[in-house]
């Protein structure tokens, strides 16, 4: 399934925040979490931050889709249009 996070984010009011990138952030939030399988999660990373679609298997979906859901770090406006970025299937 391929997933596309190479797309700005959007504040409240519908506008793209400035310099903003879904793909970008969620590359910088792998990179810097100290668990999970690291080579893949680098690997994930690079694509991201290329902005690159990420062609993943359904574990892997379910992996990524479950490392945004629970990372703390990310707020729930990143949250909900990271996961908007992947198809309902």
């Amino acid at each position: 399934m391929k997933i596309n996070m190479n797309t700005a984010i959007l504040g409240l009011d519908g506008k793209e925040l400035e310099e903003s990138n879904i793909g970008k952030l969620v590359a910088q939030m792998l990179v810097n979490t100290p668990k999970g399988d690291a080579l893949k999660y680098w690997h994930w990373a690079q694509n991201l931050h290329a902005g690159k679609a990420l062609d993943l298997d359904p574990s892997d979906v379910e992996t990524l889709k479950n490392f945004i859901k629970e990372h703390d770090q990310l707020t729930i406006l990143v949250k909900a249009q990271a996961l908007a970025c992947f198809p309902n299937k």
